[in-house]
């Protein structure tokens, strides 16, 4: 972030983490109920159960670049969040009972209210954002989020009815030169409690090719 370029680059390698994706021993919901599910707006923020695991796979469509990243929930609080469980490497990070991951040194991407509940088409609000580069720097972004509706989206864990979110913003280094225009789209699927997809792009000072990168679910066990 010391440079255009590092900023640039961290942009592409800090969604790769998002709102910044198993089990034995209880009945995991299934991808076909979740696809059948049909979706009553406004939709309330979910409820954790621990055991609930969601494993998710990151793509940088420009550079070919992949990682899976498994969030498991290790215990509940009274206020509704939850404590993840990262894989692989071990690492923690907390989630609010709307769903949206806490920054912290291991979350490397996170959104202050990317979802904002009750969700109801036509709402809007306002998210800050952060991603983390490999190279210690810290990209910010500031979005204004609007829930656009419903809809049907298949993953690598199945087919699921889904409320899109769209945000669009711009992007800035935490210090130094930078930034541009960025729009990112979210599907949050009630039936799995977590966004099921995730599209970002930005441009660096709004020229050039832009950084896309997209993060799918493609395993997942939740209790009801």
């Amino acid at each position: 972030m010391k440079a255009i370029e590092s900023v640039y680059s961290s942009m592409h390698i800090g969604s790769r983490a998002a709102v910044c994706l198993l089990a034995a021993g209880f009945a995991a919901s299934t991808s076909s109920a979740a696809g059948a599910e049909s979706i009553l707006l406004p939709q309330d923020a979910p409820h954790y159960r621990t055991g609930d695991n969601w494993t998710y796979l990151w793509s940088d469509l420009l550079s070919g670049k992949s990682k899976t990243i498994t969030q498991t929930v290790t215990s509940v609080h009274a206020d509704g969040s939850a404590s993840l469980l990262l894989g692989p490497g071990g690492g923690r990070v907390e989630l609010t009972s709307e769903a949206n991951v806490i920054p912290n040194e291991a979350a490397q991407h996170a959104c202050s209210i990317a979802l904002h509940f009750p969700l109801r088409a036509g709402t809007r609000y306002e998210a800050d954002c952060q991603a983390a580069g490999e190279a210690g720097t810290t990209v910010l972004r500031r979005a204004q989020c609007e829930v656009e509706g419903v809809e049907a989206i298949k993953t690598g864990a199945g087919s699921f009815s889904a409320i899109r979110i769209r945000m669009r913003g711009v992007w800035s280094p935490q210090s130094g030169a930078g930034g541009g225009p960025m729009e990112e789209t979210l599907w949050y699927a009630p039936a799995v409690k977590r966004v099921v997809r995730e599209e970002f792009q930005g441009r660096l000072a709004g020229k050039g090719v832009p950084a896309t990168t997209a993060t799918e679910l493609v395993r997942y066990a939740v209790k009801p």
